[in-house]
């Protein structure tokens, strides 16, 4: 570290969420809840057995088990999953560092979901394809798999400047962190951008480079119905309302078939 400032880069959003000073502040820069309260509003009665993909620091799993459901969460970061289960005062979630490929074949559950648009960490095909072949492998037959991805129609990476940064979030003991985005290249479906972490204390400056994969509806549900799960819903945003040319995100329901 040399004048308060640090840089670290690392492939995909492996630098964002191994990072244990961002790791630290995620909960505070990610306080939207409009996935969390749509999927919650979709979920069968507890207690029902759900998959979080991609839990990151659990706020979402935590919320869950709280609500009475069993829950199984996992994310490939140790750092976050750490975190996760630093938060996990009363055990009430099994948390596992790895893939859902990773989890032993013979879990079964209710529902699995993919929050946060973790779906666009997948930056190939056969990371995709890894993934739909383990979900529907540990659903149960009618099993739901709900997961959103940002539709590339919309082109939100075109906010992604400078200009558009939002204002410095409070940490709370006078500390404040400001997050500015700046877009570096957009190639075929794969976005790249770099992110910079601003604090108002020694840490400086903290600088990750990460790229998303904008998939296209038609190529998502393509993909998924070959691995055995069915389309069942799609929506374009948190309201529920229907999938057209400029909606924000691609929300799918997707189902296990007998």
């Amino acid at each position: 570290m040399q004048n308060g400032r640090s840089t670290f880069k690392l492939s995909g959003m492996d630098a964002l969420y191994h990072n244990t000073d961002i790791v630290e502040v995620y909960d505070a820069i990610n306080t939207s809840r409009e996935d969390f309260d749509f999927y919650i509003g979709e979920l069968p009665i507890a207690p029902a057995t759900v998959l979080d993909v991609g839990c990151g620091t659990g706020t979402f799993a935590l919320d869950l088990a709280q609500r009475g459901y069993m829950v199984t969460a996992i994310d490939p970061a140790p750092q976050m999953v750490a975190r996760a289960a630093q938060k996990d005062t009363h055990g009430s979630v099994e948390w596992v560092t790895g893939l859902v490929s990773d989890l032993v074949s013979n879990s079964k559950f209710d529902v699995a979901i993919m929050t946060g648009h973790a779906f666009q960490c997948l930056l190939d095909d056969t990371q995709v394809f890894t993934l739909f072949n383990a979900v529907e492998k540990r659903l149960r037959i009618g099993g739901a798999f709900w997961l959103e991805t940002r539709n590339p129609a919309a082109k939100s990476w075109l906010r992604w400047t400078p200009e558009h940064a939002t204002r410095p979030i409070a940490l709370g003991g006078d500390r404040s962190v400001q997050v500015v985005h700046e877009l570096l290249e957009v190639k075929d479906d794969l976005v790249t951008f770099k992110e910079r972490y601003s604090f108002n204390d020694q840490l400086g400056t903290l600088t990750s480079q990460s790229t998303l994969r904008f998939m296209e509806f038609d190529e998502l549900k393509c993909i998924a119905t070959k691995y055995g799960l069915k389309l069942l819903e799609v929506f374009g945003n948190w309201q529920r309302e229907p999938l057209v040319a400029d909606s924000p995100e691609i929300i799918i329901r997707l189902m296990k078939d007998a």
